[in-house]
């Protein structure tokens, strides 16, 4: 997925777009890389008449539902499911003890600290519902962590819109 064909879906499709792209992103589905496509929005947001805030807003709730999605899967499924879906992958289990070892030192304030690291913050979501972290719990500290990573990243491309469609944002390399 590049950022050209990011850019013309949302001009097509708006904001239900987006929330959907962002939802399915933070499911962690292959495809949907969020450093091309929040910056991709704010770049799209810079040229057009939508809000800034708004997008951020929209981008924060589907972020937070795809995750509450995967946090439930792991809440009601529990390690049995998972094995069943990701087998013995080392790399999966290497970085699910990455995330548990932040939560287990942290509790919610870790779960904060894996929203902001790319990878661990949409797998967080996994280890969160094993430990049964309390739904009030997960959904402040989520959505804290959800809302800094988003607007860090859509306020980027709304900011440097120009220099990104321009090709100059990168132009020194």
């Amino acid at each position: 997925m590049t950022v050209q064909s990011v850019l013309e879906l949302f001009q097509q499709y708006g904001l239900p777009m987006m929330a959907a792209v962002f939802f399915c992103e933070y499911l962690n589905l292959p495809g949907f890389p969020a450093g091309v496509i929040m910056p991709a929005v704010g770049v799209l947001i810079g040229q057009s008449e939508l809000n800034l805030v708004l997008a951020i807003g929209v981008s924060i709730a589907a972020g937070l539902a795809g995750s509450l999605v995967i946090y439930a899967i792991s809440y009601f499924g529990g390690a049995p499911l998972l094995t069943r879906i990701f087998g013995k992958s080392m790399k999966f289990h290497k970085i699910m003890n990455r995330c548990h070892a932040y939560l287990e030192k942290g509790r919610g304030k870790g779960l904060f600290v894996c929203r902001l690291i790319p990878v661990l913050r949409t797998i967080v979501s996994i280890p969160a519902g094993l430990v049964r972290m309390p739904l009030h719990e997960y959904v402040v500290w989520s959505a804290a962590g959800i809302a800094v990573w988003n607007s860090v990243l859509i306020s980027c491309g709304y900011f440097f819109s120009e220099a990104f469609l321009n090709g100059e944002l990168f132009s020194f390399l």
